[in-house]
């Protein structure tokens, strides 16, 4: 496990346990989301790429007609 450089979203400290959904990224330029028992590693470029990807798909949901 890397050490955490970066406390991208909520902060392990606090919900050892990952109840909520947690970003960190470690000093080895990796990115981990934790959510529960779901554990996801990516570079920080996949993480990028991932991060517009859901933005995009956002958007998208938030102006359609549904």
């Amino acid at each position: 496990m890397g050490r955490v450089v970066k406390v991208i979203l909520n902060d392990a400290e606090k919900d050892p346990l990952y109840e909520n959904l947690t970003i960190e990224l470690n000093a080895d330029e990796m990115v981990h989301i934790h959510l529960k028992n779901i554990r996801l590693d990516m570079t920080k470029n996949a993480y990028n790429n991932f991060y517009d990807g859901i933005k995009e798909a956002y958007e998208q949901i938030k102006n359609s007609k549904s």
